[in-house]
């Protein structure tokens, strides 16, 4: 693909089987799935229903792990974190967008956006010095 002070996220040859336990039958979800995202780029995973998306989308969250295969963002194989790091590793690099608004009923709007700061244990004069702007240039600074 391309340099990698370019390139932000790798996808080399991922494939990933889901092994029945009870059966022995398995599903190839993904086959030898390649691509290349470069800095400031947009792309759109789009694709029939079963063809793999949410599955490629589980991967390169680190909440499943691939049979083969390499992931590199930023040039570092996340593949090979380790598993009682990749909570960290995903509060502090990755970010969600989901469908629905994934937000925990009995907290806040204000304690939802507080907790990945919360969790990585940021003092409280940090956290709202970081939610002020953000909140003004999303428009929701009466939180």
């Amino acid at each position: 693909m391309n340099d990698k002070n370019t390139t932000l996220l790798m996808v080399e040859h991922l494939r990933k089987i889901y092994s029945c336990r009870f059966g022995g039958s398995q599903v190839e979800a993904l086959k030898d799935v390649s691509l290349g995202v470069e800095r400031g780029e947009f792309i759109a995973v789009m694709g029939e229903s079963g063809s793999g998306k949410t599955t490629l989308l589980n991967l390169l969250a680190v909440l499943d792990r691939p049979t083969e295969g390499k992931i590199l963002l930023d040039g570092k194989d996340i593949t090979q974190i380790r598993d009682s790091n990749i909570s960290r590793f995903r509060r502090e690099n990755l970010g969600f967008v989901f469908q629905d608004f994934n937000l925990l009923d009995n907290f806040s709007l204000r304690d939802n956006i507080y907790l990945p700061l919360v969790l990585s244990n940021t003092p409280k004069k940090q956290m709202e010095s970081r939610l002020e702007p953000l909140a003004a240039q999303l428009k929701i600074s009466d939180i």
